[in-house]
């Protein structure tokens, strides 16, 4: 009777402990939230799985293949910037004018004149009044890759110093003439033979060996005569007119 009893034990023992791992085993509904339910749902499915030999409720996955890097362009902003760039007229002759190291770029110290509307041109009115300012090139701002590039002129108007500051793209701007470049060098002394070797000339116009002229403001004795070259300029132009 007592091995019945001990038999009858064990089996439900067996039974009860069998019961607990399949609990354990299976996923309970209370462990997945909203969250989770919808992270499952919107997921993908893994590839292929394989089965794993020690163990029913395990499964493997295969290794999926790598999403390959997309391919490095261009940056957006240097794009965009060089898209609103060329919707200038004359940003091809402006901006390697006022650029960092160009060729023919303009040194701090040049005489330039600047043309600007007093306001914007409109179907209504397109051309409407405009201002000439003439001055000495003393700093370069530039910004956005060229998009944003400003000048500032000085000039001595009445024993007064006077600055204007221009964007080059800006369409207020009509024309930005180049009276006289400032260099770094004259021309070479050429000899009877040809040849061009030995010192140099002296510039008519020093350039600054600094990019921004500013201490001309504490110095205005170091400010060259902008009437004065600007009266040549027109003088030599009238005279190539006349030639012609």
């Amino acid at each position: 009777m007592s091995q019945c009893i001990l038999q009858t034990a064990r089996s439900a023992s067996q039974r009860l402990a069998s019961a607990a791992a399949a609990a354990r085993s299976a996923p309970s509904p209370r462990l997945f939230s909203s969250c989770t339910a919808y992270h499952a749902a919107t997921t993908r499915a893994p590839a292929a799985t394989e089965p794993y030999p020690f163990s029913s409720a395990v499964q493997t996955f295969t290794n999926a293949p790598t999403t390959p890097a997309p391919p490095r362009g261009d940056s957006l902003l240097r794009t965009l910037n060089a898209h609103l760039s060329s919707q200038h007229p004359k940003a091809d002759s402006y901006l390697p004018l006022f650029s960092r190291r160009a060729d023919d770029r303009i040194r701090p110290g040049s005489v330039l004149t600047v043309t600007s509307y007093a306001t914007a041109p409109t179907p209504e009115n397109p051309s409407p009044a405009t201002t000439v300012f003439s001055g000495v090139l003393i700093g370069i701002r530039r910004r956005h890759a060229g998009r944003d590039t400003s000048i500032r002129l000085r000039n001595l108007v009445g024993r007064t110093g006077v600055e204007m500051v221009f964007k080059v793209l800006s369409p207020l701007v009509k024309d930005i003439k180049v009276v006289q470049r400032a260099e770094t060098s004259g021309p070479p002394v050429v000899a009877k033979d040809g040849s061009t070797s030995g010192p140099r000339r002296k510039p008519a116009l020093k350039a600054a060996r600094r990019a921004k002229m500013y201490f001309v403001r504490r110095q205005p004795d170091r400010l060259v005569s902008v009437a004065g070259i600007v009266k040549q300029a027109r003088e030599r132009e009238a005279n190539q007119s006349k030639r012609r």
